[in-house]
């Protein structure tokens, strides 16, 4: 049997067991065995791909890559019924269950619910059928730039924050759901590294929680890429940064935002938090092998004095050496409930001590270099006491941006910003434009990614 064969078939059985489930109850033979026989279709062709997605098209049907022609006539009230329900395109993904499967064509089935179908289905439990709109991809330079990667980036906070609330209600994380917003994301670092980095410099704390997974996910990948990795290794790098804190579900939230500095016993308490991430996504089907390795070293150090502790000898993972330097890099940053954000240089000074084990001095010094000393996006206080925002970094001179002016010395607004190199010198050969210090834009009521 050929694979448009093989699509035919099982978008005809998706149409019988969703017929059979508007017709008789969910516990009815006939359902069952529809649904028994899909599944057995589903698993095939999941062997081959991670995902199955069936679109509808006007009156036909498209699997995968898959135009289905031979039974367009068939399969044409099946098109149009998914066109009245508002569904465009369902995607099946690869360790769907048939208790799945059921919950979705009995779901489907029931028309009367004012419940929008995507709750529903979730409700249910269903985690691997999704439901959505037909989006070509754009791949020409108008899909990159400031406003791609701030879409990108709010679309990967909120998958975040549904993965963790999953995990957080006892509940496996969602490989799926974390591998589709992680495809996203290396794709905007491998083509607009500047504008999603720019992003993860935002210091909100209402929602530091999945803001820090998403940062320290782009910062790790960032970080590969400057090591030569693509591809499918560095969406696994991505994928393990991503679930790196999950552990911290179980984490009390007296003891996770406690503004004091922690106890003897709340920071045994804390520090349970890498064994019970490596537990959850060891016992997570279709988890990426790197995941629970990453989050069970992200806090070993390198000469394996923090923790867990009494581990013995072992080499920690590149991916966990990278991850390491990005978590702690993004915690310092950010604005938390108990302190404010460390500007860069600051930051910067603490993880390039000396005498420090925490960090592999190679990749860190690559790191540094990377981020640069005033990152794209940050907003900055010239000495003239005028506010700009940086634009482009200098490649032998960290200290002189390119910049754009916000403000003028007295502080008060320009009408039109003005682009301007704190590189370039005057007739006199010195520079009449340098950077004071960085600023939080939260208190001068700016946004930077605006002017980018």
């Amino acid at each position: 049997m050929s694979d448009l064969d093989r699509a035919e078939d099982l978008v005809r059985r998706f149409a019988a067991a969703t017929r059979s489930a508007s017709l008789y109850r969910p516990t009815h033979p006939l359902v069952r065995r529809g649904v028994d026989a899909l599944a057995v279709l589903c698993a095939e062709r999941l062997q081959r791909a991670p995902s199955i997605v069936v679109g509808f098209i006007g009156d036909e049907v498209v699997v995968d890559t898959h135009r289905l022609t031979r039974s367009a006539a068939l399969l044409a009230g099946f098109a149009r019924d998914m066109r009245e329900r508002e569904i465009e395109k369902i995607t099946i993904e690869r360790g769907v269950t048939p208790d799945e499967l059921l919950g979705f064509v009995t779901t489907l089935a029931d028309r009367a619910s004012p419940v929008p179908l995507a709750a529903r289905l979730d409700q249910r439990g269903v985690r691997r059928i999704l439901v959505g709109k037909l989006a070509l991809e754009d791949d020409t330079e108008e899909a990159s730039g400031i406003a791609a990667a701030r879409k990108v980036y709010r679309s990967a906070v909120q998958t975040a924050e549904a993965i963790w609330d999953h995990a957080k209600a006892g509940e496996l994380p969602d490989p799926g759901a974390a591998r589709r917003i992680i495809d996203s994301l290396a794709k905007l670092v491998t083509q607009d590294r500047t504008s999603l980095v720019a992003l993860t410099a935002l210091k909100k704390y209402d929602n530091y929680t999945f803001t820090h997974m998403v940062n320290v996910s782009v910062l790790a990948m960032a970080q590969a890429r400057t090591l030569n990795l693509e591809g499918a290794m560095l969406r696994e790098f991505g994928f393990a940064a991503l679930m790196h804190d999950i552990g911290k579900v179980n984490t009390p939230l007296e003891v996770l935002n406690k503004p004091d500095r922690l106890t003897r016993e709340e920071f045994e308490i804390m520090k349970r938090h890498v064994i019970d991430g490596a537990h959850i996504l060891r016992r997570t089907p279709e988890m990426p092998a790197l995941a629970p390795v990453v989050a069970f070293e992200h806090h070993l150090k390198q000469d394996l004095s923090g923790y867990p502790e009494n581990i013995g000898h072992r080499d920690l993972n590149l991916c966990t050496m990278i991850v390491s330097i990005a978590d702690v890099y993004d915690a310092l940053r950010s604005n938390r409930i108990y302190r404010e954000g460390l500007p860069t240089d600051r930051i910067k000074s603490i993880m390039s001590q000396q005498d420090s084990p925490a960090f592999q001095p190679k990749l860190l010094r690559r790191f540094v270099n990377l981020m640069g000393l005033y990152p794209v996006g940050t907003l900055v206080r010239l000495n003239t006491q005028a506010l700009a925002v940086v634009t482009l970094e200098h490649p032998n001179d960290p200290f002189r941006p390119q910049v754009r002016l916000v403000t003028d010395a007295r502080g008060e607004r320009l009408e039109e910003t003005v682009l301007v190199n704190t590189w370039e010198r005057d007739a006199r050969g010195e520079y009449p434009l340098g950077v004071v210090e960085a600023v939080d834009p939260d208190t001068e009521s700016i946004d930077p990614l605006s002017l980018l």
